[in-house]
């Protein structure tokens, strides 16, 4: 770029917090510039001169940070004006905007628009050509940039990228909302981190969550710049592990946006990410990278002939602008509060002490108790915070219980639930343990019979840092969902807000939402982008009022967005857990839904008396007497031991509880490795079938022992019920054969870091297990271009999915692949065709290996028998399985699924053998019943997926039954489960539990539904 001496460039960079300018011009012009600083020194940075692009010297002015206030097209147009009122009036202009807001600001002033990856790097080839990654934190945004600079022609352009998506953490407004909690100005947070010793352990994936452990740590005595210090090394984990993801980081490194000015920041990235000292470098223009590229583009843009006519275009722009989005007013109408026909029972009398129960809750944020008598009227419900201290919470929980009934009442049972029920449990004696969702489904369902003449079947659970979906039919639960690691659409969430408004959440909040006639659309964000989303509304003169509707609504969005997410909502809705005490909240729901919202009693404590119902149902049942240790927990022999897990960058603060020799753990939010092994008389009395399935896979596999090329197969997608034919023809035709290895973390990463699209879990797998593969350095990587199954219906189709279909040709175009293209083997199988036509186009892949037509012939031929060996062994399996189940009259779970969801153990995180090795359940997979018989037409008359017909014929099959229930495995972003899932329930003619998948390997949840579902269904 030659910089003109009559020229003036201007980049804006509009983000969706702030906004930076930069003013470049030749050195000559340097005079004209330094007015321009000095006639609003308030908002510029002091001048500074560099060469750049063939040592042309220029001048160069930036403003300084800037706010949008939520308006970023004024927010441009008042900085331009000062940077432009200065300026010669017949000097020529050009301009180019990048950024969130960029194109907005270029469309309403009709110049060049550049994307922002590529202004950055512009920016950093003509300050910083050494530079070969960027790593940016911005107010909003986190980015990762992997740059190459062609040194003949000075340009720099980007080789890989990744941003962050709508979470706050790791950017920098996730450190400013944390910094304000402690009293701190963020721009002094760097400063007070260096001065830290040990860090504290902060998880640094959503901004409720830290604020949790921020206020533990306080607790335990960390300092303030600990504290801070443990939040910068959080961010930058979570940096690391959601926006770098394993990509490469080639040094020189250069750190940049706003938050590069944070030392602690910095000093975090330099140890967590191992680089060498000289190796990190902080720009002088760290937050102005991009507005300088972007000016530096700026030659490109619409030429404004004069700065007079542009000056001329900002007077007709720059107006004020009041107007807001706004929602329907919060209607009560469908809204139905049963509080009020909650008496409290009249059980005392002389007569002695009464018989109750017990129920505990214990969950991250809250705990509650609650004590019913025999006809299950809540005698006594306590709410309280958890405050990372379970046992001190529930030890004072059951003095008070004893102080006000110790002397007029009978614990003849107690149950605990929550995620710290195995611990509590424990340590209180608790007679039985339940899970969550069957606790809040039983104590609903009891609320509903008594007092209402409808049972409950969908279930909205909100608490503070939990949301809960739940989805009942004829008593079984058959959905649940829950948030992930993020609290929007919380109580927490609601707090934050209620809190930065300055308001009662409790008192003012539901009376001020109430009174609003146009709420503000807020949308659903994370709470530390909702903060800054509100800020700007209040300075536009927005009233309070709407601002709170619009954050009952935004509750309600997030909740259905991104908790239920299309799943379906029956009749009876109860909305509970502590968030339904605010009205406004649940007549919002009913207002979005248009369906009638039940707030149950005792809606904050539902779980805990459910718990206590279930206590009374085992003591009835069983009779064994309580083991209830007493109300003083203080005389009980225990031990506690904490510690952080490290395993992942929640870094969950764990508490190790040890009576009588008993370890039980609290406070691991994401895996299973702390959660008590389940303990149960009950054993199969079925083989293990997957155990024998696998066995049976790999029956006639021999490995390497050719002198021969070695054809790698990937142990993902259709090796799960392929791979007999594949191996068997393969040996017969002399070729060597390698497996990848089980699918693994190391696979799964690969998978995620290779791809090149967002597709569904088991094929980002695929390609992972391919890198394996290429790590063993097999000669071939069989991937066939996969179409069609065999299929006894001829009247409709049999097709695999287009991505198993088409993944040899995505291998051949994805960049970690290309330079292996030619050693991908994909012949075109449609099996459905018949033996002599998967010859002909297997040959086409043999002419390729030096196998003769003959040798393929025979190998096909021994292949099918292979195949139909492996079929028939498993239907043997499984006849006998059956008649077993039949003969003892026991239950079984049939799982359905596609074979990779079934059988990949990482996948599916084991899910299905833990069933059977903790739960002691009886296990079939569908591929062990014979249901080629059975018809579905009158379900669908065109189920053209293998799959799909499949599936829903093995559903049909358990309707001949009650021993047999469902479990149907899926993953996200499954086109044709999504569809086929549809025709389960009529299929079956009974509830059936789908559970679905993706790349987190959290199985708390899914454990938590299964048994649930199992519980509801009698197994447990």
């Amino acid at each position: 770029m030659k910089i003109n001496e009559n020229t003036f460039y201007i980049g804006i960079d509009v983000g969706s917090v702030s906004i930076k300018i930069c003013l470049i011009s030749h050195q000559k012009n340097s005079s004209v510039i330094q007015q321009v600083s000095e006639a609003n020194p308030i908002l510029f940075k002091t001048e500074f001169n560099t060469s750049i692009f063939e040592d042309t010297p220029v001048s160069l002015l930036v403003s300084k940070y800037q706010r949008t206030q939520g308006e970023p097209l004024q927010a441009a147009l008042n900085l331009l004006s000062y940077f432009v009122e200065k300026l010669s009036t017949k000097s020529e202009i050009k301009i180019s905007a990048t950024g969130a807001g960029g194109k907005l600001v270029a469309r309403v002033l009709n110049v060049h628009y550049q994307n922002e990856f590529q202004a950055i790097a512009a920016g950093s080839g003509a300050l910083h050509p050494e530079v070969r990654t960027i790593l940016e934190m911005g107010g909003d945004s986190s980015k990762y940039i992997l740059l190459e600079h062609d040194s003949e022609s000075h340009a720099t352009g980007v080789l890989d990228y990744e941003v962050n998506g709508d979470c706050a953490a790791g950017t920098g407004s996730f450190i400013d909302q944390q910094a304000s909690r402690l009293l701190y100005k963020v721009e002094d947070v760097g400063d007070i981190v260096m001065k830290a010793n040990k860090p504290a352990s902060i998880a640094g994936r959503c901004s409720v969550f830290a604020k949790s452990d921020m206020i533990h740590a306080q607790q335990k005595g960390f300092q303030p710049p600990e504290i801070l210090k443990g939040l910068c090394q959080a961010v930058v984990r979570n940096f690391k592990g959601t926006i770098i993801k394993g990509k490469e980081i080639i040094p020189p490194v250069a750190f940049i946006g706003g938050v590069a000015a944070n030392k602690g920041i910095v000093s975090a990235i330099q140890d967590i990410l191992e680089l060498e000292k000289g190796s990190l470098i902080i720009p002088g223009f760290y937050a102005w990278m991009e507005a300088i590229g972007t000016a530096l583009s700026a030659d490109t843009a619409k030429n404004f002939k004069t700065v007079e006519d542009f000056q001329q275009i900002l007077s007709k722009l720059i107006q004020p602008s009041a107007n807001f989005d706004t929602m329907a007013p919060i209607n009560k109408q469908r809204l139905v509060l049963l509080k009020d026909k909650i008496h409290k029972p009249e059980f005392l009398s002389s007569n002695g002490k009464i018989d109750v129960y017990l129920g505990i809750d214990i969950g991250s944020v809250s705990t509650k108790l609650a004590l019913i008598d025999e006809q299950g009227n809540v005698i006594k419900g306590i709410y309280t915070k958890t405050q990372a201290r379970p046992i001190e919470v529930v030890g004072k929980g059951l003095k008070e219980i004893e102080k006000e009934f110790g002397s007029l009442v009978n614990i003849k049972g107690v149950a605990t639930t929550g995620s710290g029920r195995e611990l509590i449990g424990e340590l209180v004696g608790a007679d039985t343990i339940k899970d969550e969702i069957t606790a809040h489904k039983t104590g609903a369902t009891f609320i509903s019979k008594i007092h209402t003449d409808q049972t409950v079947d969908t279930i909205f659970d909100i608490g503070g840092q939990d949301s809960k979906f739940i989805s009942i039919e004829e008593g079984v639960v058959v959905d649940f969902t829950m948030n992930e690691a993020c609290a929007a659409g919380t109580g927490s969430f609601l707090e934050e807000q209620a809190e930065k408004l300055g308001i009662n959440i409790k008192e003012e909040f539901a009376e001020l939402a109430f009174q609003s006639e146009s709420p503000i659309r807020l949308g659903e964000r994370c709470t530390v982008f909702m903060e800054k989303e509100i800020t700007p509304f209040l300075q536009r003169g927005a009233r309070k009022k709407d601002i709170v509707a619009g954050l009952a609504y935004s509750i309600v969005s997030n909740y259905l967005n991104r908790v239920v997410r299309g799943r379906k909502i029956g009749d009876v809705v109860y909305f509970q857990g502590g968030t339904a005490y605010n009205e406004a909240v649940a007549a919002a729901f009913a207002t979005v839904l248009k369906k009638q919202i039940i707030v149950p009693p005792f809606n904050g404590i539902l779980g805990a008396i459910g718990a206590a119902l279930l206590a009374k149902e085992k003591a009835v049942s069983k009779n064994p007497g309580t083991s209830f240790r007493g109300y003083d927990l203080e005389n009980i022999d225990y031990k506690l031991r904490a510690f952080t897990c490290k395993a992942c960058t929640n870094f969950c603060d764990i508490q190790e509880f040890n009576v009588e020799g008993k370890k039980t753990y609290w406070g691991d939010k994401c895996s299973e490795q702390y959660r008590k092994e389940v303990k149960l008389e009950r054993k199969p009395v079925i083989p293990d079938l997957i155990k024998l399935r696998e066995n049976l896979l790999l029956e006639h596999f021999s490995g390497t022992k050719f002198d021969a090329p070695t054809i790698g197969i990937p142990k993902s997608l259709y090796y799960f019920d392929q791979f007999p034919f594949w191996s068997a023809y393969f040996k017969e035709t002399g070729c060597n054969v390698v497996l990848s290895d089980e699918t693994n973390r190391q696979v799964i990463n690969d998978g995620v870091e290779t791809r090149v699209a967002e597709s569904c879990f088991p094929v980002t797998v695929a390609h992972g297990h391919i890198s394996d593969l290429i790590r063993k350095d097999a000669d071939y990587f069989f991937v066939p271009n996969l179409v069609d199954a065999e299929s006894k219906d001829k009247h409709t189709n049999s097709f695999f999915c287009p991505w198993g279909q088409t993944l040899c040709f995505v291998l051949n175009a994805t960049p970690s692949f290309i330079p292996f293209k030619d050693k991908i083997l994909a012949p075109n199988i449609r099996y459905r065709q018949g033996k002599e036509e998967v010859k002909k186009h297997f040959f086409t892949m043999a002419k390729q290996l030096g196998i003769s037509r003959k040798n393929n012939d025979r190998a096909i031929e021994r292949a099918y028998e292979a195949s139909e060996d492996f079929t028939k062994k498993l239907k043997q399996l499984g006849k006998e399985a059956v008649e077993t189940i039949l003969d003892k009259n026991e239950k079984a779970i049939i799982f359905l699924g596609r074979p990779y969801n079934l059988y990949d153990k990482l996948v599916n995180l084991n899910i299905p053998s833990k069933l059977r090795q903790q739960y002691g359940i009886n296990v079939i997979p569908l591929d062990f019943l014979e249901v080629d018989n059975i018809g579905i037409k009158d379900l669908n008359d065109n189920m053209y997926w293998s799959y799909g017909q499949k599936i829903i014929k093995t559903a049909r099959w358990t309707s001949q039954f009650e021993n047999f229930h469902l479990i149907y495995i899926t993953n996200f972003k499954c086109g044709p489960d999504s569809y086929i899932k549809h025709y389960i329930k009529e299929a079956a003619q009974k509830p059936y539990l789908i559970i679905q998948f993706d790349e987190h390997g959290n199985d708390a949840g899914i454990i938590t539904r299964c048994e649930a579902y199992l519980d509801s269904k009698g197994f447990l």
